[in-house]
Protein backbone atom coordinates (compact mmCIF):
# COMPACT_ATOMS: atom_id res chain seq x y z
CA UNK A 1 0.00 0.00 0.00
CA UNK A 2 2.60 2.55 1.08
CA UNK A 3 4.72 2.66 -2.12
CA UNK A 4 1.63 3.15 -4.30
CA UNK A 5 0.21 5.86 -2.01
CA UNK A 6 3.55 7.68 -2.24
CA UNK A 7 3.31 7.45 -6.05
CA UNK A 8 0.15 9.56 -5.87
CA UNK A 9 -2.43 6.80 -6.25
CA UNK A 10 -5.54 7.00 -4.08
CA UNK A 11 -6.33 4.40 -1.46
CA UNK A 12 -9.69 3.39 -3.04
CA UNK A 13 -8.01 2.85 -6.42
CA UNK A 14 -5.26 0.70 -4.88
CA UNK A 15 -7.81 -1.35 -2.96
CA UNK A 16 -9.85 -1.88 -6.12
CA UNK A 17 -6.81 -3.14 -8.03
CA UNK A 18 -5.57 -5.41 -5.22
CA UNK A 19 -8.92 -6.38 -3.68
CA UNK A 20 -8.18 -10.11 -3.72
CA UNK A 21 -4.87 -9.61 -1.90
CA UNK A 22 -6.09 -7.38 0.95
CA UNK A 23 -7.31 -9.03 4.17
CA UNK A 24 -8.95 -5.87 5.54
CA UNK A 25 -11.36 -3.16 4.41
CA UNK A 26 -10.53 0.35 3.17
CA UNK A 27 -11.70 1.78 6.50
CA UNK A 28 -9.28 -0.41 8.44
CA UNK A 29 -6.40 0.69 6.22
CA UNK A 30 -7.28 4.35 6.88
CA UNK A 31 -7.19 3.52 10.61
CA UNK A 32 -3.76 1.89 10.21
CA UNK A 33 -2.45 5.05 8.53
CA UNK A 34 -3.91 7.24 11.30
CA UNK A 35 -2.22 5.03 13.87
CA UNK A 36 1.14 5.24 12.10
CA UNK A 37 1.29 1.50 11.42
CA UNK A 38 2.21 1.94 7.74
CA UNK A 39 5.11 3.75 6.09
CA UNK A 40 2.56 5.97 4.32
CA UNK A 41 1.18 8.88 6.33
CA UNK A 42 -1.94 11.01 6.04
CA UNK A 43 0.11 13.59 4.14
CA UNK A 44 0.49 11.00 1.36
CA UNK A 45 -3.30 10.79 0.91
CA UNK A 46 -4.90 12.92 -1.76
CA UNK A 47 -6.22 16.23 -0.49
CA UNK A 48 -9.27 17.99 -1.91
CA UNK A 49 -8.33 20.18 -4.85
CA UNK A 50 -8.39 23.82 -3.82
CA UNK A 51 -9.59 26.10 -6.58
CA UNK A 52 -8.43 29.71 -6.15
CA UNK A 53 -10.59 32.50 -7.48
CA UNK A 54 -9.83 33.12 -11.11
CA UNK A 55 -8.35 36.48 -12.01
CA UNK A 56 -9.84 38.39 -14.89
CA UNK A 57 -7.60 38.57 -17.92
CA UNK A 58 -7.16 41.36 -20.40
CA UNK A 59 -8.68 41.59 -23.88
CA UNK A 60 -8.55 38.43 -25.98
CA UNK A 61 -8.32 37.82 -29.70
CA UNK A 62 -11.31 36.00 -31.17
CA UNK A 63 -10.98 34.59 -34.67
CA UNK A 64 -14.73 34.50 -35.35
CA UNK A 65 -16.82 36.76 -33.13
CA UNK A 66 -20.03 35.09 -34.37
CA UNK A 67 -18.83 31.53 -33.85
CA UNK A 68 -21.32 30.91 -31.03
CA UNK A 69 -24.34 31.49 -33.28
CA UNK A 70 -25.95 28.10 -33.94
CA UNK A 71 -23.51 26.47 -31.53
CA UNK A 72 -24.90 27.49 -28.13
CA UNK A 73 -25.60 25.06 -25.30
CA UNK A 74 -29.28 25.22 -26.20
CA UNK A 75 -28.34 24.23 -29.76
CA UNK A 76 -26.25 21.41 -28.29
CA UNK A 77 -29.20 20.07 -26.32
CA UNK A 78 -31.44 20.25 -29.39
CA UNK A 79 -28.85 18.41 -31.47
CA UNK A 80 -28.53 15.72 -28.81
CA UNK A 81 -32.28 15.17 -28.84
CA UNK A 82 -32.13 14.53 -32.58
CA UNK A 83 -28.89 12.49 -32.36
CA UNK A 84 -28.95 10.71 -28.98
CA UNK A 85 -26.34 8.16 -30.05
CA UNK A 86 -23.74 10.73 -31.09
CA UNK A 87 -20.54 10.38 -29.03
CA UNK A 88 -19.70 13.54 -27.06
CA UNK A 89 -16.20 14.82 -26.27
CA UNK A 90 -15.57 17.71 -23.88
CA UNK A 91 -12.71 20.02 -24.82
CA UNK A 92 -10.70 22.44 -22.68
CA UNK A 93 -7.26 23.95 -22.04
CA UNK A 94 -4.94 23.59 -19.05
CA UNK A 95 -2.54 26.52 -18.76
CA UNK A 96 0.95 25.56 -17.62
CA UNK A 97 2.36 29.09 -17.73
CA UNK A 98 0.23 32.18 -18.52
CA UNK A 99 1.25 33.39 -21.96
CA UNK A 100 3.28 30.23 -22.51
CA UNK A 101 2.75 26.49 -22.75
CA UNK A 102 -0.72 25.03 -22.46
CA UNK A 103 -2.32 21.59 -22.86
CA UNK A 104 -5.36 20.96 -25.03
CA UNK A 105 -7.51 18.25 -23.46
CA UNK A 106 -10.22 16.21 -25.18
CA UNK A 107 -12.34 14.09 -22.81
CA UNK A 108 -14.36 11.11 -24.11
CA UNK A 109 -17.55 10.85 -22.05
CA UNK A 110 -18.01 7.26 -23.26
CA UNK A 111 -15.02 6.02 -21.26
CA UNK A 112 -13.45 8.94 -19.29
CA UNK A 113 -10.28 8.85 -21.39
CA UNK A 114 -8.64 12.24 -21.88
CA UNK A 115 -6.29 13.04 -24.75
CA UNK A 116 -3.64 15.67 -24.05
CA UNK A 117 -1.73 17.79 -26.57
CA UNK A 118 1.07 20.19 -25.66
CA UNK A 119 0.94 23.63 -27.29
CA UNK A 120 3.53 26.38 -26.99
CA UNK A 121 0.85 29.08 -26.90
CA UNK A 122 -2.84 28.96 -25.99
CA UNK A 123 -4.13 30.24 -29.35
CA UNK A 124 -6.84 29.22 -31.80
CA UNK A 125 -4.13 28.48 -34.36
CA UNK A 126 -2.51 25.94 -32.03
CA UNK A 127 -5.88 24.22 -31.45
CA UNK A 128 -6.53 24.09 -35.19
CA UNK A 129 -3.09 22.58 -35.77
CA UNK A 130 -3.81 19.77 -33.30
CA UNK A 131 -7.02 18.80 -35.09
CA UNK A 132 -5.41 19.03 -38.51
CA UNK A 133 -2.77 16.56 -37.36
CA UNK A 134 -5.45 14.29 -35.94
CA UNK A 135 -7.37 14.40 -39.22
CA UNK A 136 -4.26 13.38 -41.16
CA UNK A 137 -3.31 10.62 -38.70
CA UNK A 138 -6.78 9.09 -38.34
CA UNK A 139 -8.13 9.59 -41.83
CA UNK A 140 -11.60 10.97 -42.53
CA UNK A 141 -13.44 7.88 -41.31
CA UNK A 142 -11.46 7.57 -38.09
CA UNK A 143 -11.72 11.29 -37.39
CA UNK A 144 -15.51 11.30 -37.83
CA UNK A 145 -15.90 8.27 -35.62
CA UNK A 146 -13.92 9.76 -32.73
CA UNK A 147 -15.01 13.38 -32.89
CA UNK A 148 -18.75 13.50 -33.53
CA UNK A 149 -19.70 16.23 -31.05
CA UNK A 150 -17.25 18.54 -29.26
CA UNK A 151 -18.47 20.64 -26.32
CA UNK A 152 -16.19 23.39 -25.05
CA UNK A 153 -16.16 26.73 -23.26
CA UNK A 154 -15.98 30.18 -24.83
CA UNK A 155 -12.23 30.65 -24.52
CA UNK A 156 -10.57 32.59 -27.34
CA UNK A 157 -8.59 29.52 -28.37
CA UNK A 158 -11.84 27.84 -29.46
CA UNK A 159 -13.17 30.64 -31.65
CA UNK A 160 -12.31 29.02 -35.00
CA UNK A 161 -14.72 26.04 -34.89
CA UNK A 162 -15.18 25.68 -38.65
CA UNK A 163 -11.52 24.60 -38.97
CA UNK A 164 -12.26 21.77 -36.52
CA UNK A 165 -15.59 20.77 -38.02
CA UNK A 166 -14.70 20.94 -41.70
CA UNK A 167 -12.18 19.12 -43.87
CA UNK A 168 -10.09 21.83 -45.53
CA UNK A 169 -9.82 19.85 -48.77
CA UNK A 170 -13.38 18.61 -49.24
CA UNK A 171 -15.14 21.39 -47.27
CA UNK A 172 -17.39 18.68 -45.84
CA UNK A 173 -18.51 18.95 -42.22
CA UNK A 174 -17.13 16.01 -40.22
CA UNK A 175 -18.21 16.88 -36.68
CA UNK A 176 -20.07 19.51 -34.64
CA UNK A 177 -18.66 22.03 -32.15
CA UNK A 178 -20.88 23.54 -29.44
CA UNK A 179 -20.23 25.97 -26.57
CA UNK A 180 -21.22 26.03 -22.93
CA UNK A 181 -23.19 29.02 -21.70
CA UNK A 182 -21.05 31.95 -20.49
CA UNK A 183 -19.60 31.34 -17.02
CA UNK A 184 -21.02 27.80 -17.02
CA UNK A 185 -18.04 25.53 -17.55
CA UNK A 186 -19.79 23.08 -15.21
CA UNK A 187 -21.76 22.07 -18.31
CA UNK A 188 -18.62 20.12 -19.23
CA UNK A 189 -17.79 19.15 -15.65
CA UNK A 190 -16.37 15.71 -16.48
CA UNK A 191 -13.51 17.29 -18.41
CA UNK A 192 -12.91 19.86 -15.67
CA UNK A 193 -12.78 17.24 -12.91
CA UNK A 194 -10.31 15.09 -14.82
CA UNK A 195 -7.88 18.03 -14.90
CA UNK A 196 -7.34 17.31 -11.20
CA UNK A 197 -5.02 14.46 -12.26
CA UNK A 198 -2.95 16.84 -14.38
CA UNK A 199 -2.54 19.19 -11.43
CA UNK A 200 -1.29 16.32 -9.28
CA UNK A 201 1.63 15.96 -11.72
CA UNK A 202 2.00 19.60 -12.85
CA UNK A 203 0.95 21.71 -9.85
CA UNK A 204 0.17 25.36 -10.38
CA UNK A 205 3.03 27.76 -9.61
CA UNK A 206 5.55 24.92 -9.25
CA UNK A 207 5.62 23.67 -12.86
CA UNK A 208 8.92 23.28 -14.67
CA UNK A 209 9.97 26.02 -17.08
CA UNK A 210 8.96 23.88 -20.04
CA UNK A 211 7.70 20.42 -20.94
CA UNK A 212 8.10 18.20 -24.00
CA UNK A 213 5.46 16.38 -26.03
CA UNK A 214 6.90 13.08 -24.80
CA UNK A 215 6.45 14.16 -21.18
CA UNK A 216 2.84 15.19 -21.74
CA UNK A 217 2.17 11.89 -23.54
CA UNK A 218 3.72 9.98 -20.61
CA UNK A 219 1.50 11.88 -18.16
CA UNK A 220 -1.55 11.19 -20.34
CA UNK A 221 -0.84 7.46 -20.31
CA UNK A 222 -0.34 7.29 -16.55
CA UNK A 223 -3.61 9.15 -15.96
CA UNK A 224 -5.59 7.09 -18.48
CA UNK A 225 -4.21 3.83 -17.05
CA UNK A 226 -5.41 4.73 -13.54
CA UNK A 227 -8.31 2.39 -12.57
CA UNK A 228 -11.65 4.09 -11.82
CA UNK A 229 -14.22 2.92 -9.31
CA UNK A 230 -16.93 4.26 -11.63
CA UNK A 231 -15.96 1.59 -14.18
CA UNK A 232 -15.61 -1.25 -11.65
CA UNK A 233 -11.85 -0.94 -11.48
CA UNK A 234 -11.27 -0.69 -15.22
CA UNK A 235 -9.00 2.02 -16.58
CA UNK A 236 -10.20 4.52 -19.22
CA UNK A 237 -7.60 3.24 -21.69
CA UNK A 238 -9.03 -0.29 -21.43
CA UNK A 239 -12.53 0.97 -22.19
CA UNK A 240 -11.28 3.14 -25.04
CA UNK A 241 -9.59 0.17 -26.70
CA UNK A 242 -12.76 -1.90 -26.35
CA UNK A 243 -14.79 0.83 -28.09
CA UNK A 244 -12.35 2.17 -30.71
CA UNK A 245 -9.72 -0.57 -31.06
CA UNK A 246 -6.01 -0.96 -30.38
CA UNK A 247 -4.98 0.48 -33.74
CA UNK A 248 -6.72 3.78 -33.05
CA UNK A 249 -5.23 3.88 -29.56
CA UNK A 250 -1.74 3.39 -30.99
CA UNK A 251 -2.23 6.20 -33.52
CA UNK A 252 -3.12 8.51 -30.62
CA UNK A 253 -0.03 7.51 -28.64
CA UNK A 254 -2.00 5.66 -25.97
CA UNK A 255 -0.10 2.99 -24.04
CA UNK A 256 -1.24 1.07 -20.97
CA UNK A 257 0.87 1.54 -17.82
CA UNK A 258 0.85 -1.38 -15.30
CA UNK A 259 -1.22 -0.47 -12.23
CA UNK A 260 1.64 -0.67 -9.75
CA UNK A 261 3.85 1.55 -11.94
CA UNK A 262 1.35 4.43 -12.17
CA UNK A 263 2.76 7.65 -10.71
CA UNK A 264 0.52 10.67 -10.25
CA UNK A 265 3.05 13.00 -8.62
CA UNK A 266 5.47 15.64 -9.98
CA UNK A 267 8.22 13.00 -9.69
CA UNK A 268 6.87 11.41 -12.89
CA UNK A 269 8.26 14.24 -15.03
CA UNK A 270 11.46 15.02 -13.16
Amino acid sequence: MSPLLKQGQSLPAICETHRDELPVSDRIIYAYIDAGLLDARNIDLRQKLRRPERKKSGPVLRVDRKCHIGRSYEDYESYRELHPDAAVCQMDSVIIHPGGQAILTVFFTTCDLQLMFLRERNTSASVTEVFQKLRRALGAEGYCRLFQVLLTDRGSEFTDPSRIETDGETAGRECRVFYCDPMNSNQKSNCERNHEFIRYIIPKKTAKESYTEDEVRLMMNHINSYPRKKWNGQAPIDLFIKIYGQETASVLGLKKIPSDSINLTPALLK
